[in-house]
Parts: C-alpha cells; sequence; structure tokens
C-alpha cells in the first residue's frame, strides 16, 4: 500500500516561495502544532479562527502566527472574508485546513512556479493524500482529488456550494503535481461523523436545489467520459444523485471500480463511510421531497 509523504518541517532548503499560508480553525488543538511546522517555510502565516474553545488560539500564537478572528457561516465566506480582511504579505496566497500540512516537493514546486516571473493563472487546484488509520488511501479516496488551495488574491473567489466551495474566477486555473496530506480522521471518527452529519444536510439541500433548477445542467454522461478530472468528479457527484440505493452504490464504486480494496483495510473502512455519508443525504433528499409533496397536496383544492 502507498505511504503517505512525510511533512516538511525544517527539512526544506531553498528559496522561501512567495505566499501567504491562512489556516481555518476551529477546536484544533491536536492539530495545529503539527500544521505549522509544516509551514515553517513561510514567512507570513495566518491562522483564521471561528470560536475555538480550546488552546488552538494559543498554540498558534505562542508558534508565530498571526491569529484573526470570524464567525464560521461557510468554507467558501471564510475563505474571502481571509482576502478581504487579512492583511497578507503576499498576493499569492495559500489556503491550508488545520488538519493538513505541507510536503517538502509540495513546496518546492510552488517555489519553482513562482519565480522569477508571476504566472498568469488566477489559481492553482492542488491533489491532497488522504490518511486513514496511518496509510494513504490513494485509490478510495479517488486520488488525485483537486481543490484550488493557490491562487492569486486580487484574481479569485470563492462560493459556497453544499458543504464545501467552489472557485469564482474569470481567470485560468493551472493544477499542481504535488500533493499536501490531509489527516482527516485525525479527531477521531465521532468527529468525522459530526461533521458529515452536518455535511450532509446541506448536500441534500444543494441536491434538492439542483434537481429543480431551471437552469440546463452540463452533459452528465459526455462529462464523465470525456471530462477532466475535476470535472468528471463533480459530475459524478452529480450522478449519484439520481440513482437508488447510492450508499451500497457508493460502497462498491469505491471498492471496485476506483480499485479501493486495494488500499487494504483501511480503503474498505473508508469505504463503508461514504456509504453512510451518502445515505444520510439520501435520506435527508428523501425527506425534502416528502415535505415538498405534503406542502403541495395542502395547497390543492379540497385538500
Amino acid at each position: 500500500m502507498p505511504e503517505p509523504l512525510p511533512p516538511i518541517t525544517d527539512q526544506y532548503q531553498g528559496p522561501r516561495p512567495r505566499v501567504s499560508v491562512v489556516i481555518l480553525t476551529l477546536n484544533e488543538q491536536v492539530n495545529i502544532a503539527a500544521c505549522l511546522a509544516s509551514c515553517r517555510w513561510a514567512d507570513d502565516v495566518h491562522v483564521l479562527d471561528s470560536g475555538s474553545t480550546d488552546d488552538t488560539v494559543t498554540t498558534a500564537r505562542a508558534l508565530g502566527a498571526s491569529v484573526w478572528h470570524n464567525r464560521f457561516d461557510g468554507f467558501g465566506q471564510q475563505r474571502n472574508w481571509a482576502i478581504d480582511h487579512i492583511p497578507l504579505k503576499h498576493d499569492w496566497v495559500f489556503h491550508l485546513d488545520a488538519d493538513e500540512r505541507f510536503t517538502l516537493p509540495l513546496v518546492t514546486e510552488i517555489a519553482a512556479l513562482l519565480a522569477p516571473a508571476d504566472p498568469p493563472h488566477a489559481g492553482f487546484l492542488c491533489p491532497n493524500q488522504m490518511i486513514l488509520l496511518n496509510r494513504w488511501i490513494k485509490r478510495s479516496s479517488g486520488y488525485p482529488a483537486y481543490q484550488v488551495r493557490l491562487f492569486h488574491k486580487g484574481r479569485l473567489r470563492f462560493a459556497d456550494h453544499g458543504h464545501g466551495q467552489r472557485e469564482s474566477t474569470t481567470g485560468t486555473l493551472g493544477t499542481l503535481r504535488h500533493p499536501y496530506v490531509h489527516h482527516n480522521f485525525s479527531k477521531g471518527l465521532s468527529d468525522w461523523l459530526t461533521r458529515h452529519e452536518r455535511y450532509s444536510t446541506k448536500e441534500a439541500q444543494l441536491a434538492w436545489e439542483q434537481l429543480h433548477s431551471a437552469a440546463a445542467p452540463a452533459p452528465l454522461i459526455s462529462t464523465l467520459l470525456r471530462g477532466r478530472g475535476l470535472e468528471r468528479r463533480r459530475a459524478l457527484k452529480r450522478l449519484f444523485q439520481r440513482v437508488p440505493w447510492r450508499g451500497s452504490v457508493r460502497f462498491w464504486h469505491t471498492l471496485l471500480i476506483q480499485r479501493g480494496i486495494l488500499d487494504g483495510h483501511a480503503g474498505v473502512q473508508y469505504a463503508r463511510l461514504m456509504a453512510i455519508y451518502e445515505t444520510m443525504i439520501a435520506l435527508k433528499l428523501a425527506e425534502l421531497r416528502a415535505g415538498h409533496d405534503r406542502a403541495h397536496a395542502q395547497q390543492e383544492p379540497g385538500a
């Protein structure tokens, strides 16, 4: 099974990329020190906290990070707040979550990318290595799964989309080859389940809105067959909105189509967790549909 890249601490000896780092936090005491250790290459590091009640803020300040506070309403909103309110030293910004870590190859790639000329792109898609049970679940997690993390603060904004965010820009997007490490289960299974129960509510609402939208969606089948990685991933998400038994479909898709079974025990466990997540979304979508049908029936004459 593939091993995750180790996070960097003091290993990086190259030129410092002209990049400001923003870390989003909420009760990340178990993660923040290791996250900041992987940011030692950067000369401008900020923590944007949304109300931690543990030692996250104290630890971040003790380790030299600037700390800012804003109530969390969504990932897109929070990332835009950072652009608008934090005095970022550099035009290029990398957003990191506290359970994520920079790696040496990624920082080396960014340094080469930004020197000597400023690239024309609005931002760069970056893959992540998801870790479960101390293993990189490469196939189960659908690697490489991309998000815009490195971007020019004057060329790109974010918009809330379901439980996450989408990039908003008229500029072009590049792609980084090397990943950051994502310890998505670092605070334990209960925390993961709590977060995804909350996420499932937003995803069900998004699915309901998309299924009843008057806007014509992008062609689904052609995107699945001919789209690029990020386009195909988003199309696959739309497909799951329409299939019955979506939890079971996700489980077998992860194990067999994505070959997650080759990730061993950790891959099987991740497939089970994602099946639970998809089932929660499906149940909440059915609840929205039932509520809509009841309201419609009550409005009919003679009801």
